[in-house]
C-alpha cells in the first residue's frame, strides 16, 4: 500500500498520533503503517470520519462551483449569440436572414458545449475557450476595432472559462498502468 492508502485509514483511527517529522504515526508501535490487508489495532474515530466526509464534500461543492462557472459561461455565450442572431435577422437594417442563421449556429455550438460539460467537463471546456478565442480573432480579423469592444465580458468570460479548465483538469480520473499490464498495451 501507499502513504496516503494507510493514511485514509490512520486519519480516522483513534490510535493515531503525530510525529513532527514522519506525520500521522500509530500511537501503539509509534511507527507510520505498515500493515497488510487490514490493521488489528484500528478502531474508528466517528468524529474524524463525520468531517473527513464534511470537508470531502465541501471540496466536491467547490470543484462543482468552479465548474459551474465555465460551463454558465459556454451557455451565457450561446444566449448572446441568440440574441445576436435575431437582432441581426429582424432588426438591424442591410443585414438578412444569413447573418442571423450563421449566429444561431454559432450560440448551437457554445449551448451544446455547455450541454456537454456535464458528462465531459474538461475537453467541452476546452473546445469552448478554443472556439471563443477563434470566434473573437475571426471577428477582429474582419474589424479590428471589435477586440476593444466589451473588452471586459471577454476577459471575464476567458478567466471563467480557464479557471474551470483548471479544476476540471485536477478532477479528472488519472488511469495507472500497472507494470504488468503494460506488455499488454503494446
Amino acid at each position: 500500500m501507499t502513504r496516503e492508502e494507510y493514511l485514509t485509514f490512520c486519519s480516522v483511527c483513534k490510535n493515531r498520533a503525530f510525529d513532527p517529522k514522519k506525520g500521522i504515526i500509530c500511537k501503539i508501535t509509534s511507527e507510520v503503517a505498515a500493515f497488510e490487508g487490514n490493521c488489528s489495532n484500528y478502531i474508528v474515530d466517528d468524529r474524524e470520519v463525520a468531517i473527513a466526509e464534511q470537508q470531502q464534500q465541501s471540496n466536491k461543492n467547490e470543484v462543482k462551483k468552479e465548474i459551474n462557472n465555465g460551463r454558465y459561461a459556454l451557455l451565457i455565450i450561446g444566449g448572446l449569440y441568440i440574441i445576436a442572431g435575431f437582432a441581426e435577422s429582424f432588426i438591424i437594417e442591410g443585414h438578412d436572414i444569413i447573418f442571423g442563421i450563421i449566429d444561431w449556429g454559432v450560440a448551437a455550438i457554445f449551448i451544446g458545449l455547455g450541454i456537454w460539460s456535464f458528462r465531459k467537463p474538461y475537453i467541452a471546456l476546452i473546445i469552448g475557450l478554443s472556439f471563443y478565442i477563434f470566434i473573437i480573432a475571426l471577428l477582429a480579423f474582419a474589424d479590428p476595432s471589435t477586440i476593444l469592444s466589451g473588452i471586459i465580458w471577454k476577459i471575464l468570460i476567458i478567466f471563467y472559462l480557464i479557471s474551470s479548465i483548471k479544476t476540471a483538469k485536477d478532477q479528472k480520473p488519472k488511469t495507472q498502468i500497472k507494470s504488468d499490464d503494460l506488455l499488454d498495451q503494446v
